[in-house]
């Protein structure tokens, strides 16, 4: 079974979400470094290195000599910083003004009937195993931590990968949390040890209670 994305109309709160998201980028994206600060740099940094050549070699010509790099490095580096930040700022606001202006999303949307955590051990994050349908599982790993609040939910949707990348969040709720199965994170952990991690979004053909019953065996 493959999953199908289907596109929708955006959700006002997401529009919303959306706009806020742009409007707090335009406003980070006003750099801090100002020309002048290149000059000021300039001039620490040849003052020092003038000191350094006076003085007796003591602890104080290692520092002054690092203050001396240090404002030179500021000088050769942060150039490439300011632009490369700019140009992540102008492709996140390309990518939220064509979402805004387009007005539409692609989701998959997931009716279960029960879902059950297996809580990060080390730093895998959190994984759900969810049932989706008579011998039918979908997993879904919670890897940006965005979860938790209104999740796991029966009926929900989940966001396309490019767009969750953007918005920073994987799903969107569409029922009330409910109380999922617990899978014990040791249990989880020595499981995917054996048999291995399932991806993200994988659909498996399996039962629900004999899957959850082979990871509480390899506690």
């Amino acid at each position: 079974m493959e999953i199908t994305f289907k596109t929708r109309n955006f959700y006002p709160d997401e529009l919303r979400v959306l706009k806020t998201l742009k409007t707090n980028k335009e406003k980070q994206g006003r750099s801090k470094i100002k020309f002048y600060h290149f000059i000021i740099a300039a001039f620490i940094g040849a003052g020092f290195t003038c000191i350094t050549t006076i003085i007796p070699d003591s602890f104080w010509t290692l520092l002054f000599g690092t203050l001396a790099v240090l404002a030179f490095t500021f000088i050769v580096f942060a150039p490439y910083e300011i632009y490369k930040s700019k140009k992540q700022e102008r492709e996140f606001l390309q990518s939220v003004g064509l979402y805004i202006e387009r007005g539409t999303v692609d989701t998959f949307i997931v009716n279960a009937s029960r879902i059950a955590i297996a809580d990060e051990f080390e730093d895998e994050s959190d994984l759900y195993i969810i049932e989706i349908g008579p011998e039918k599982l979908l997993y879904l790993w919670d890897s940006a931590y965005t979860m938790n609040k209104k999740f796991p939910c029966l009926n929900f949707e989940v966001y396309e990968e490019n767009f969750f990348k953007l918005f920073g969040r994987q799903i969107y709720t569409l029922s009330e949390r409910i109380n999922p199965i617990k899978i014990d994170k040791k249990a989880k952990w020595n499981y995917m040890k054996k048999f291995g991690a399932p991806d993200l979004l994988t659909i498996e053909t399996k039962n629900f209670d004999e899957l959850i019953e082979e990871y509480n065996n390899c506690v």
